[in-house]
Parts: structure tokens; C-alpha cells; sequence
């Protein structure tokens, strides 16, 4: 989020930040320990499963790596009656398995599958109420107990784990239920502390920090679990997440006007600026549903949203499955070349919202139709990227760059969909999420 004119000023004059960066800082912050304990188990869960021989022997992944590192095709064919070496095209079984790391949880690729997936069962629950808990319990409060419950649920995920994988979904889904609130009570914090024309690059810098906490924490995790163990991979994001929360609680406050180091200046630039956008101070006693119900663009937020969701929750979850069972990689290299895509999703995500707010600024769009723009290119970029992956073959190389392209253009969201709710009817922002 770029300085203005007064920022400049203020900061000559006091010394200080003004205070809507230190909220955009303070929230940047909580969106990496958001993410943190939300992933990690995505990469965690590749050193926590046993990998046995018998299972070893029904996979049948495509590439694989030989003792020079090259990535080829390899066949295993075993024949009926006798065993022959003609009978073993290639024979890289060892080779395959020497850098996965033996887990001590003897889980399937079902439980695997719906443990991974229990965290989004209670996330889909609370995405609606969390507007509204933020309109009424305020954000501080609603925001913060995400990032703590977040924060407690990661350090008692080994126990859950080790006692029973139903403990661990249970608390997966537990943790889901409290962040579905999360990204409603964002756009209540958006409408009432930054002005419009700041949004995108707010929301790119700030929101879009999901990015950057993937590209840390995927190959953090990967060094943690080869140092410490897989369980440690847990407590430190959790832990972190703790000490974030005595920080929000103690700083942050949900308006300009109830903040007590605010300046006069800035205060009142934020207030006029949020005032001429149709935003009231005293949110709505009720919300207009039937009118939301019946909303062309609520729809089209929605098919957007689910679009962006499911193909952002597919690449988080599984793209270091992919990694390690399709292109072979170890456990250092999954957590390093995974977060890559992740990265580049940040930067494209500052790159088009940089341009939208600029070009906005400018009157050379509309906000409609730079909301259509950017969204058409954070919708159709990455489709076409994955067609590409899908083709891509045992080539890891096109494989990973592919990947990288199809989170770049998604990073477009954060000037279309991710802002369009505080357009529309900031009134309602939290609610349409």
C-alpha cells in the first residue's frame, strides 16, 4: 500500500507510521499465522504416514528419480509364475523410496484424503455468520480468536494424531469452524479502515499474505520435520500464532474513531473518504436478504468464488503430493519447490493490483469493469495453465513452471473478487463472503 502525500507527512512529523499501515502490518502479520497452521499439514502429513513396502509395491506413479537424479519413465512388471530380471523393465524401486522418511501413522489414502479435507468441512459452515459476528462483536475480537483457536488447535494436532486419526479430523474441522470467519470479518475491518481507492493494494498486500505464508511455511516445514520431527512442524507455527494474538489484542482497534494514537489529519482522511462511498458507521440491524438472494452480481461473486476455491483449496492441499508421488521429489525439495507457485501468486497479486488501483486513479477504467477485467484473468489464466500441467508429463521442469504461471495470474483475485464485496455494498461486505 503506497504512501500518499499525507502519509509522507505525518511520518515527518511524528515520526511514526501512520496507523492504517500498522493495521495493514498488524493484519498482514495475522493472515501468515492464519495460513501457517492452516497448511502445514499439507507437507506434515507426507512425514507422518508410513510409507511400508506393500504400499510401496501398488503405487504406480508416472516418473521417478535414478541414482543421477534425471527424472524418467519407469514400468515395474512382475510376472506370474517365475521372477526374472527381463521381467523388471526398470527397476528404480530403490532409488524411488530412499529419501522418504519411514512416519509412525499407518493411515490409507482414504483417512489421508479425508483428514486433509476435514479442515474445509467446518470452514464452509461459518463463512456467512462470520460478517455478521464481525459487524457485532467487532473484528479485534472475532479475528483474533480465529488466529488464537488456529493457534491451539496446530500444537494439539501430534496428540489428536498419535491417539486417532477421528481425533485429528475432529479437530481439523474444529479449527475450519473458527477460521470460516476470518475472511468476512477482513472485509468488515477493509470498509471501516481503508479508503477505496487503497482497497486493492491493501487486500494484495495484506489478505493476499496467504501466499507468502505458504511460500514460508511449505519449506519451513520440510527443514523442521527433517531437524526436529514432524511434530515440531506444528508447535512453532502454533506458537507463533499465540504470540501474534497478545500483539493484536493489546494494538488493535476496529475504528478510526474509537483509535487512541491516531492523527486528527489522517483520521479525518480516512472518515471522508470511507463516508463518500456509502458506507455508514452504524452498520445495518438486519440485512436485506431477498435482495442479496436476487443479486446478479452476489451470483457472480459466488460462481467466481467457488471457482477461485476450489482450484486455491486443490493446489494447497495436494500440490506437495504431487510432488513427492508424481515427480519424485524429497521431503527438502517438496517443501521448497511447492511453495514456489505460492510466491509467485503473491507477486502477481501485487502486480495487478498495483496496476488496477493505478489505472483507476488515473479514470482510465471503471471500478466495474477493472473488477471484470482482473477477474477474467485470475479465472481463465489458471485454467489454461493447468490443461497445460495436465500435459506436462515426466517433464518436472515444465511442470513446476506451469504451476507457478497458473497462481501468478491467480493472483489477479486480489483486485477483483477479493475487493468486489466492499464495492457493491460495503454495508454488507462481511455478509456476501
Amino acid at each position: 500500500m503506497g504512501l500518499s502525500k499525507l502519509d509522507k507527512a505525518l511520518i515527518k512529523t511524528t515520526g511514526c507510521l501512520p496507523t492504517r499501515i500498522v493495521v495493514a502490518i498488524m493484519t498482514f502479520l495475522g493472515c501468515i499465522n492464519l495460513y501457517m497452521v492452516r497448511v502445514n499439514l499439507s507437507v506434515n502429513i507426507v512425514a507422518m504416514v508410513r510409507q511400508n513396502a506393500s504400499q510401496a509395491a501398488e503405487i504406480e506413479g508416472e516418473c521417478a528419480t535414478n541414482s543421477s537424479g534425471v527424472k524418467e519413465k519407469w514400468e515395474l512388471a512382475v510376472s506370474s509364475e517365475d521372477i526374472e530380471e527381463e521381467t523388471l523393465k526398470y527397476h528404480h524401486t530403490e532409488n524411488i523410496y530412499e529419501d522418504v522418511q519411514e512416519g509412525e501413522l499407518e493411515w490409507n489414502e482414504i483417512i489421508q484424503g479425508v483428514v486433509l479435507a476435514s479442515f474445509f468441512y467446518g470452514y464452509t459452515l461459518t463463512q456467512v455468520i462470520g460478517g455478521r459476528l464481525a459487524e457485532k462483536y467487532v473484528t479485534k475480537r472475532v479475528f483474533g480468536i480465529c488466529i488464537l483457536a488456529g493457534g491451539f488447535s496446530a500444537i494439539l494436532a501430534p496428540i489428536a494424531s498419535r491417539t486417532h486419526f477421528a481425533a485429528l479430523i475432529a479437530l481439523r474441522t474444529i479449527q475450519g469452524i473458527f477460521q470460516g470467519v476470518a475472511w468476512p470479518s477482513l472485509h468488515v475491518l477493509i470498509v471501516r479502515w481503508i479508503p477505496p481507492l487503497e482497497r486493492g493494494r491493501f487486500i494484495a498486500i495484506v489478505i493476499c499474505a496467504s501466499a507468502i505464508s505458504i511460500t514460508v511455511t511449505l519449506p519451513l516445514c520440510g527443514l523442521l520435520i527433517d531437524a526436529l520431527g514432524w511434530a515440531w512442524a506444528f508447535y512453532i507455527p502454533g506458537a507463533l500464532s499465540l504470540a501474534w494474538c497478545i500483539h493484536w489484542f493489546i494494538f488493535m482497534h476496529d475504528t478510526p474513531a474509537v483509535h487512541p494514537r491516531i492523527s486528527s489529519q489522517e483520521k479525518n482522511y480516512i472518515e471522508t473518504a470511507i463516508r463518500t462511498s456509502g458506507t455508514s458507521e452504524i452498520p445495518p440491524a438486519s440485512a436485506p436478504w431477498k435482495k442479496i438472494a436476487l443479486s446478479m452480481p452476489v451470483w457472480a461473486n459466488v460462481v467466481c468464488d467457488i471457482g477461485n476455491a476450489f482450484g486455491f483449496t486443490l493446489c494447497i492441499t495436494h500440490i506437495p503430493t504431487y510432488m513427492k508421488n508424481i515427480l519424485g521429489f524429497s521431503i527438502k525439495e517438496n517443501g521448497l519447490l511447492s511453495a514456489a507457485p505460492f510466491l509467485s501468486r503473491y507477486i502477481g497479486g501485487i502486480m495487478a493490483s498495483t496496476l488496477g488501483d493505478w489505472l483507476l486513479a488515473r479514470q482510465l477504467i471503471s471500478i466495474v469493469n477493472n473488477r471484470r477485467l482482473f477477474s477474467a484473468i485470475a479465472m481463465f489464466g489458471p485454467a489454461l495453465m493447468v490443461i497445460g500441467v495436465a500435459y506436462s508429463g515426466c517433464n518436472s521442469a515444465a511442470a513446476i513452471t506451469l504451476l507457478c504461471l497458473t497462481m501468478f495470474f491467480n493472483g489477479s483475485i486480489s483486485t477483483s473478487l477479493f475487493v468486489n464485496h466492499c464495492d457493491i455494498a460495503p454495508n454488507f461486505s462481511g455478509k456476501k463472503e
